[in-house]
């Protein structure tokens, strides 16, 4: 297993798409801390850091599902993947050394974003002013969600050999999770009486919001969308439901890579 996490981490540090990656990552957390100060320089208006801190949480999914998908690839395109196999280890060990070594990637990937709101919205737009401790808390809880991310993305690329077909699926996983938690997210925000005190016939309640709820509280996409919005109310259990993710995706893929024909 050493090995495997040796060599990997080796082929992750010299991955173009991994530098990209981290580079994007940095650009994109640098350009938006610009926005803000653009917006404080022209209009004198009211920017706070808090506003693009974690928007790192909406753009990890894709990010992450590209990286994934084709980090693992490479190893059936190149015949990599067989030769380990024909060398002795343990295609358990081969799953679980993908699995860590893009779940690392991708932390370091949403570090970079941060770095960025660090090193260069600080100097521009000043510090946070929400507590630390949330702060803390909302890293710590899409960490979590980037872990679920990779599981699902690492079980894609193992079972789907075609370097070409699972970056497709990953990032078709994503784009679609978005556009229908958008909706989701859209009904959910829906006041049940408005500011003039009449009553909204659009409110959806009942097990029908019960059902909704769940279905924004358990999907990655939904978490990390609650993340970016600095909402850690449901914390607990989309904490619970992203390691039930994991566990679960991580088990089929795991059951199923172990009885995959390889060529």
């Amino acid at each position: 297993m050493s090995n495997l996490l040796y060599a990997n981490f080796s082929r992750m540090i010299r991955n173009k798409l991994f530098l990209i990656g981290m580079g994007f990552m940095f650009f994109a957390g640098s350009f938006l801390c610009f926005q803000q100060y653009r917006q404080l320089v022209g209009y004198h208006a009211q920017v706070k850091l808090d506003s693009t801190f974690f928007t790192y949480t909406l753009m990890i999914g894709v990010i992450s599902a590209i990286f994934c998908s084709l980090f693992v690839g490479v190893e059936y395109n190149d015949g990599t993947m067989r030769n380990k196999i024909i060398a002795g280890h343990k295609r358990t060990e081969i799953y679980f050394s993908n699995l860590i070594v893009n779940i690392v990637a991708s932390f370091l990937m949403c570090g970079s974003y941060i770095l960025a709101n660090v090193v260069v919205g600080i100097p521009m737009i000043g510090t946070l002013t929400i507590p630390i401790n949330k702060v803390l808390l909302i890293v710590f809880g899409s960490l979590i969600t980037v872990v679920a991310f990779c599981s699902i993305f690492t079980m894609i690329s193992l079972l789907v050999s075609s370097k070409a077909i699972a970056p497709i699926i990953c990032i078709l996983f994503v784009f679609l999770s978005i556009a229908f938690l958008n909706e989701v997210q859209r009904i959910l925000d829906n006041p049940k009486v408005w500011y003039d005190g009449t009553v909204n016939t659009a409110y959806v309640g009942g097990k029908e919001r019960e059902q909704l709820e769940f279905i924004y509280n358990v999907l990655p996409a939904g978490q990390e969308m609650q993340y970016a919005r600095k909402d850690i109310k449901n914390m607990n259990e989309m904490c619970l439901y992203s390691v039930g993710v994991t566990v679960i995706t991580t088990g089929i893929g795991v059951f199923f890579f172990k009885r995959k024909n390889i060529k």
